[in-house]
């Protein structure tokens, strides 16, 4: 066997070893192009290699110029895969650069099989044997050069300026690691490229007697991809030795505080979890999880918000907070709070989010213990404040009352004489007016104890407004199995108003929207919160429930003094929201919709200026 076919042989044979490695490992990571554009490159200096070995060994000019023309149609693919290799592996690369280099390069392909015998020569008038490597072999005898072959130079200028200027930005990122894969891969395809380019040139023009040699310089090529490769292999196999080491103790420290850890890779959407982790979720500790899993066990009710902040957070590079309730499989319900942080990966996109969560039910449980005892202190508060006004307005009017009773019976009895005592009767009548006008002071001083505080205005975001009234009323709604959608804008301009009392106003159309849906099923019960900016001066706010609605004659009457829809209410919720908006300059207003009623309310926009004072 002759020299020329061992060392031939031996380079197809150890680039088709290469690619069929490297496609291996791009069938398990998908993602990493740069193993796929390897395996191009190897298969496209293996068909350099068989057309420069057909050439060597052509019996005549025509089976010549067709092993060179194939091998022109290989060495594009050895274009694709090297270019394609540094725009992916080294991430530094022009885009427009990389895709001029390409169409010249394809350009060229279809002047080779157009023009000519291939695009570098336009006929072969005769071949001549030469010595090459101790053996003849097939060279150009007497040929017409192609003036086409300008097109493929021009080619080759544009891929060494993409490939030396990919290295060159590669190098200016200034670590250790990246100045070294700039010498080695960049600086290596960035000379072959003109090596193969001149030499080609070269032997055409008749400056050089040998046959076209690619393949080699390419295999250089793929030689220092390859020691790229493995190093990453290496280092890869030492990093995951670090973070088996590092997640055991993480492991034992999240164990030991009772946190189950996760790690959610974005990229390939999978969750590692830790067993607590994967036993708090109800998961087999040999489950492969995904990020829609972690989604079903999720309570409905909390799916949705949990889903989209947590979007929120992979689209904004920002940390993750959130309490929430899962189902487990048999049904059992749990509260958990989680914790994650974002990580992005070499170009700035998502990579993955690292986090822990723990079990919180019993903390909920307490919560919710505390809010319905809070609420039975309130009830009786309000019930003794009510007995305490009733007493003191029974006792400051029952003197004035009295007073009148008697006058009314001593008139009627001086009625009834022959004649009337007409100056008694109208002394009394006196008398009668000035215990009514001192019950009337009674009553106005008894509305003065109960005139509330003066407004302190400020400039509100309504957004912030809401955000802080929905904590305040979340336990209540997971009691009463509400949903809660909030669709509250964060650009409306801010308004200029009384944080207290326009938080009270908020909260209690929200109680009684919930109190509206108390006979519904619980899948029925839904509560919306929005805001728009309904003119250029006033912010409008609306709470819609999903209940029966008012009945119409009863709309109107709604911020009426002690009128009430409800069995146990009192009726004075409304006209107090009323009379603070009224107080801030707003309207405030209810509708029956389609389904449910929906209570609006005005607040003007902040103004320059100081801030006024409610009278």
């Amino acid at each position: 066997m002759s020299w020329v076919t061992i060392i031939w042989s031996m380079t197809a044979s150890a680039c088709l070893t290469l690619a069929a490695m490297y496609l291996l490992v791009w069938c398990r990571e998908r993602r990493s192009w740069a193993y796929l554009c390897f395996f191009v490159l190897a298969v496209g200096v293996i068909g350099v290699a068989a057309g420069e070995f057909a050439a060597m060994n052509a019996n005549s000019p025509t089976e010549y110029g067709r092993a060179i023309r194939w091998g022109h149609f290989a060495y594009l693919f050895v274009l694709v895969g090297s270019l394609g290799f540094v725009h992916f592996y080294f991430g530094t690369g022009k885009r427009w650069l990389l895709g001029a280099a390409l169409g010249l390069r394809l350009l060229a392909v279809v002047a080779n099989f157009s023009t000519g015998l291939n695009l570098h020569i336009s006929a072969i008038q005769s071949l001549q044997p030469a010595n090459f490597l101790g053996e003849p072999v097939a060279m150009l005898g007497m040929w017409t050069p192609n003036p086409w072959v300008r097109l493929g130079q021009l080619a080759a200028l544009a891929q060494f300026v993409y490939a030396a200027d990919a290295s060159l930005r590669l190098w200016r990122a200034g670590s250790r690691e990246s100045r070294r894969r700039a010498v080695i891969v960049g600086g290596t395809l960035a000379f072959f490229i003109l090596f193969a380019s001149a030499q080609a040139g070269l032997v055409v023009g008749g400056a050089l007697r040998m046959p076209i040699v690619v393949s080699f310089p390419f295999l250089a090529v793929l030689l220092a991809m390859s020691y790229e490769l493995s190093r990453d292999v290496r280092r890869a196999t030492q990093l995951s030795d670090d973070l088996r080491e590092s997640e055991e103790r993480m492991t034992l420290a999240a164990e030991a505080a009772g946190f189950g850890v996760w790690i959610w890779s974005i990229p390939r959407n999978q969750v590692w979890g830790s067993e607590r982790w994967l036993r708090l979720l109800g998961f087999a500790l040999d489950a492969t999880v995904s990020f829609e899993m972690v989604m079903q066990r999720t309570h409905p009710d909390d799916r949705e918000r949990v889903e989209h902040e947590v979007r929120r957070a992979v689209e904004d590079r920002s940390d993750y907070v959130g309490d929430y309730r899962i189902v487990l499989p048999d049904g059992t319900q749990r509260w958990v709070v989680a914790r994650g942080r974002m990580h992005s990966g070499q170009r700035g996109k998502p990579d993955r989010m690292l986090g822990a969560t723990i079990d919180i039910t019993e903390r909920k449980q307490a919560e919710l213990e505390i809010v319905q005892q809070r609420n039975e202190l309130a009830h009786v508060g309000r019930m003794s404040t009510m007995g305490q006004l009733a007493a003191a307005l029974a006792h400051e009017l029952n003197q004035p009352l009295g007073a009148i009773l008697r006058n009314a019976e001593a008139a009627e009895l001086f009625l009834q004489g022959h004649p009337p005592d007409l100056e008694e009767v109208r002394a009394i009548l006196a008398d009668i007016r000035k215990d009514d006008q001192r019950a009337g002071q009674v009553i106005d001083h008894m509305r003065t104890l109960l005139k509330r505080r003066e407004l302190e205005r400020t400039r509100l975001n309504v957004a912030e407004l809401v955000d802080e009234v929905v904590p305040l009323v979340h336990p209540d709604a997971v009691s009463r199995k509400v949903r809660l959608h909030i669709e509250v804008p964060r650009n409306l301009p801010p308004v200029y108003g009384d944080r207290v009392h326009l938080q009270q106003v908020l909260l209690n159309l929200i109680l009684n929207g919930m109190d509206a849906m108390g006979e519904l099923p619980a899948e029925a019960r839904r509560l919306i919160v929005r805001a728009r900016q309904s003119d250029a001066g006033t912010v409008e706010v609306a709470v819609a429930d999903a209940g029966q609605g008012v009945p119409a004659e009863k709309l109107a009457r709604l911020f009426e003094p002690f009128f009430t829809t409800k069995p146990k209410g009192m009726g004075l919720g409304l006209p107090i929201s009323s009379t603070i908006i009224q107080a801030h300059g707003g309207r405030i207003w209810a509708e029956n919709g389609p389904v449910g009623a929906t209570f609006f309310f005005t607040v003007p926009v902040s103004s320059e200026g100081p801030a006024t004072r409610s009278p």
